[in-house]
């Protein structure tokens, strides 16, 4: 029998919450089909989520249960399960409870409607005053480099058609940015969002802080952007140009004044350590690329899978 809707949960020292997720979950799908699975994919915690899984397996065969060999991140998570499931409809939701499952009927909704994606779309406002901060930064970024519409929001609160999976898995990067591969996967006005609740954290700390921003922004900068060439670019030429003019400069001081200074001593100081910056930068970056060129022409792994009850 096929399967109408996969919901899929990437699980990190969840051990607080995914019980209570799970049964949510079930509560809401009782109402709107039978015709179910729920994937839990373990991002190799370092609490007592895994066991926790293996009992919530046992006690419902609609659930299937991934842990991953070690911890790879959000987006290497949910490929697992987008990999692993049978849905006509893929649903996507964080395992801290903030996404609520009564939610989910809105993402169905709106999706029936003619769209391939819908982003659940909310104001973040129960974090930090950090972590919203740098929530409303990512979002600026992910849209500028994407060219998506303003009006839409990025969450991985989100509901996708079987075709637009079968599009995302085929792009076998090593640093997969699930939104970057959304877009590349379906058409832009088939991608929409819907305003939808966002609870409170009422267990543990949130995954997401300054470092985990760092990570998906570099990731989205250097795998979607040439924008790092660009600035190295432009740094190579100011450099250039500056060069130039002080030398100009200094011609004309000295022609002007045959007792002026140390000829070059100053500038020549100046001048090294200004290039050598330059220089060192261009390196670092040129350097990420070849790393990454390496990765992916070396088949890198998205995941890897060490146990699985399906």
């Amino acid at each position: 029998m096929k399967i109408e809707y996969s919901i899929i949960i990437p699980v990190y020292n969840a051990e607080n919450t995914v019980e209570a997720l799970v049964t949510r979950i079930e509560w809401v799908f009782n109402k709107i089909s039978s015709s179910f699975e729920i994937i839990l994919i373990d991002d190799y915690s370092n609490d007592r989520s895994w066991d926790i899984l293996k009992k919530i397996r046992s006690d419902n065969p609609k659930t299937k249960i991934i842990r991953l060999i070690r911890n790879f991140g959000q987006h290497n998570a949910i490929l697992a399960g987008l990999n692993n499931c049978a849905g006509r409809f893929i649903i996507t939701l964080d395992d801290d409870l903030q996404h609520p499952p009564e939610e989910i009927p809105k993402l169905i909704s709106k999706i029936n409607r003619g769209y391939s994606i819908v982003y659940g779309s909310y104001i973040p406002q129960h974090g930090s005053f950090i972590e919203n901060y740098l929530s409303q930064i990512y979002q600026k970024l992910v849209h500028n480099i994407l060219e998506a519409p303003d009006e839409l929001f990025f969450s991985s609160f989100v509901i996708y058609k079987r075709e637009t999976i079968q599009n995302m898995i085929s792009i076998k990067s090593s640093y997969p940015f699930l939104p970057a591969m959304a877009i590349k996967s379906a058409p832009l006005n088939k991608i929409s969002s819907i305003e939808v609740a966002h609870h409170k954290r009422e267990k543990g700390e949130s995954n997401y802080g300054l470092i985990k921003y760092l990570k998906y922004s570099l990731n989205l900068i250097l795998n979607y952007s040439s924008l790092p060439l660009v600035l190295v670019a432009l740094c190579g030429f100011l450099v250039s140009a500056v060069s130039i003019l002080l030398g100009v400069w200094i011609v004309i001081r000295k022609i002007a004044d045959p007792s002026y200074g140390v000829m070059g001593w100053n500038s020549l100081m100046v001048a090294i350590c200004f290039i050598g910056g330059a220089i060192l930068t261009s390196m670092g970056i040129i350097g990420e690329y070849l790393q990454r060129i390496i990765t992916e022409t070396s088949h890198g792994q998205q995941y890897v899978i060490s146990e699985m009850e399906l």
